[in-house]
């Protein structure tokens, strides 16, 4: 003899409504707390295997860091301004006449 939910609905008032309101948001965060504490062991538990912490697991990148590389182009009105020869060419590189003239020697 199982009602269903919208069965209660309909025969509950507004004040047994907002109790049952109260109710089901105490039990949502009561079952939320249980799962994020089984997670939080599993997830210990599976970065034990590869002897790192959780932190280091969600921190973890599998993109390989590219080096900042060492510059190989200065802007002689500007000599803090450089170019390592990745990305994007600088504005005062393209404008020069000679890009090879400004090339920093090895």
């Amino acid at each position: 003899m199982s009602n269903s939910i919208d069965d209660i609905i309909d025969a509950s008032s507004i004040e047994e409504l907002n109790e049952l309101i109260i109710k089901a948001e105490a039990a949502i965060e009561q079952k939320k707390a249980s799962e994020i504490a089984t997670l939080r062991e599993q997830m210990i538990e599976k970065a034990k295997l590869y002897n790192m912490t959780p932190e280091e697991v969600l921190s973890f990148s599998i993109r390989k860091r590219r080096s900042v590389g060492a510059p190989k182009y200065r802007n002689p009105e500007n000599p803090e301004q450089t170019w390592t020869g990745r990305g994007k060419k600088p504005g005062w590189l393209k404008q020069a006449v000679d890009p090879e003239a400004l090339r920093i020697p090895e």
